[in-house]
């Protein structure tokens, strides 16, 4: 009796436990839910005042969408109700794990904000920089040309022109210990759980030792002096003295302080630009492998749906007379290819909001713009059950694309990488700085152009020949057609501006 007694407490407990653990459950999905909701409102309401933002939150909708993460957190809470724990284990396991990824997105997108930020900071230490550098060559000139018993008059000049570069020295330094904070925090977050484990010894003694005091503080100073700020101190060294040279009228000397300053900004401003290449590759590296990702997924797709397409028409061509109940199942066939070349064409609109952010391959942009207007005409046929050669040479017309454009993001990737192994190799101030190294190289953006001009030769044809064929018939409706004359007469001009900008080099 007794045993029977625990046996039903034990299976009491079970149920109240698996029902606590359904509810619990059941909350998460409903708040995943609810969070859905919110960062769609967020996308619709920042897309004016934020585009990145917006673009980054409909990514992460999408990205949820095609996990069914809702539907999982639903399947999941029945899978407990039905108290199948192994099941429950595993498929918590893998919602745990897509919910990371969709994290990491949001993490990467800050600290793309953060690099961006680095990238403008450099730039406006170039630019003051630059105008330090003109100053003192200005001043060297004047030095050599004036006569020696007027050479204290310079002393002043000279001492400006310190006082600014100690000012710019100063934003650096305060510059190089807020990226060396954030970096640090990120690590320390990234770590967390570990740090504590790497910072004791075997015996559960911390491995920092008290009979070296200074041990922490002599690493900090080494870290708080870094190259830039080096070459800015050594060349407020030679700036001081230079002022003294000037006071005392000793032209040779001063002139000697004034060349070697120059020299040291001039090393300042080759490492500043050297962190701005190196910023802008890896900009332009991660912006290479979304396009590289996306431009892969939306081609298998349009394969598949060109593929698909193929078959309808076969099936039409090869029964004759078509069955109304055939009819229906080729309509509903051909609805369903119209919806997955609307996934296409989202998928286009997050790469073409990737390069509009970039703002360097404008080629590449009008590129994938003509070939979402294809796609467009894609589904409008595909809706219309508008199964033909026509259809067929137009989705053809995007492959070609979506192909080219692959390959050219390909051959970007690889040159980008080896430029990061070449970096070292080359001495400094080898190279320019190319803060805007464009995304795709120009002849890649030529041979797009191109393409996309025998595209548009392609379309015009076509245009001539179905407006020959509508005017036969007086009643025709020739707005759909005057839409897409409209278009593509706009594409043209497109092409021509951007062929027109790659020629006197504004893209560079």
């Amino acid at each position: 009796m007794r045993f029977v007694f625990s046996g039903l407490v034990f299976f009491l407990g079970m149920s109240l436990l698996a029902q606590e653990l359904t509810d619990k459950q059941r909350n998460l999905g409903e708040r995943y839910a609810g969070l859905e909701q919110i960062l769609f409102r967020l996308s619709e309401t920042s897309g004016s005042s934020n585009p990145r933002q917006a673009a980054l939150l409909k990514k992460v909708l999408i990205e949820s969408k095609d996990k069914l993460l809702v539907r999982r957190f639903e399947n999941l809470a029945s899978t407990l109700e039905r108290r199948q724990l192994s099941d429950a284990v595993a498929s918590q396991t893998e919602i745990e794990q897509d919910l990371r990824e969709l994290l990491k997105l949001l993490e990467n997108e800050n600290r793309n904000e953060r690099r961006e930020e680095e990238k403008e900071k450099i730039k406006e230490f170039l630019k003051d920089l630059e105008e330090i550098l003109q100053g003192e060559r200005t001043l060297k000139n004047q030095t050599q040309q004036l006569e020696v018993p007027h050479l204290p008059t310079l002393e002043k000049t000279q001492q400006q022109i310190r006082l600014r570069t100690e000012t710019l020295r100063d934003r650096i330094a305060e510059h190089d210990g807020t990226e060396r904070r954030q970096t640090a925090d990120g690590k320390e977050q990234e770590s967390q759980s570990g740090k504590s484990e790497q910072s004791k010894s075997p015996s559960g003694q911390s491995e920092q030792s008290e009979s070296q005091p200074g041990q922490s503080e002599q690493s900090s100073q080494k870290q708080e002096s870094s190259p830039s700020q080096r070459a800015m101190q050594r060349a407020l060294e030679r700036m001081k003295q230079a002022e003294q040279k000037l006071k005392e009228a000793e032209k040779a000397g001063a002139i000697e302080e004034q060349e070697e300053a120059i020299a040291l900004l001039q090393q300042l401003k080759e490492e500043l630009e050297r962190i701005l290449r190196q910023l802008r590759e890896e900009e332009m590296m991660q912006t290479l492998e979304k396009l590289e990702e996306r431009f892969k997924r939306m081609l298998r797709q349009e394969q598949a749906i060109r593929s698909q397409t193929e078959r309808l028409i076969d099936e039409l061509a090869g029964e004759g007379a078509v069955a109304p109940d055939q009819g229906r199942q080729i309509k509903i066939k051909a609805d369903r290819l119209g919806i997955d070349q609307q996934s296409v064409i989202d998928d286009a609109e997050l790469a073409l909001q990737l390069l509009r952010e970039d703002g360097t391959a404008q080629a590449m942009a009008e590129s994938l713009v003509q070939a979402r207007f294809d796609m467009a005409e894609v589904k409008n046929r595909l809706e219309r059950t508008a199964l033909d050669t026509i259809t067929l040479r137009i989705e053809d017309a995007v492959i070609d694309s979506l192909q080219e454009m692959l390959s050219a993001v390909q051959t970007a990737i690889e040159e980008s990488r080896q430029r990061q192994e070449n970096a070292g190799a080359q001495p400094p101030g080898s190279g320019e700085a190319t803060a805007e190294e464009p995304l795709i190289q120009v002849l890649a953006e030529l041979r797009m152009i191109r393409s996309m001009q025998e595209r548009i030769n392609e379309r015009t044809k076509r245009y001539d020949d179905e407006i020959k064929q509508i005017l036969e018939n007086p009643d025709a409706d020739l707005s759909v057609l005057k839409q897409a004359v409209e278009e593509l007469a706009r594409q043209q001009n497109r092409i021509s501006r951007i062929l027109h900008e790659l020629r006197i080099g504004r893209t560079r």
